[in-house]
């Protein structure tokens, strides 16, 4: 079964919540991107994975959208190392 939209606008909200509740500035660079990601996800409805970097914060994130109902939208920061 396919994610509703509604389903897909709530999940890009709490991971931005998070993404803030966790440091993260929504004026990032980083942030920004992974916005327009998800923006273009609630849009289009499909299932994207993307590879977003937080150079302020020495972190990776990988996003993953899925298109799917029994999947939640996901987004895990990775420390990069210098």
């Amino acid at each position: 079964m396919e994610k509703t939209k509604f389903d897909r606008v709530k999940e890009t909200v709490h991971l931005l919540k998070s993404l803030q509740s966790n440091g993260i500035s929504d004026s990032n660079d980083g942030y920004l991107k992974t916005k327009e990601c998800m923006d273009e996800w609630i849009k289009t409805g499909l299932a994207t994975e993307h590879v977003i970097e937080f150079h302020t914060y020495r972190r990776k994130g990988f996003l993953t959208l899925p298109n799917t109902a029994d999947k939640a939208a996901e987004m895990v920061l990775k420390i990069v190392k210098p």
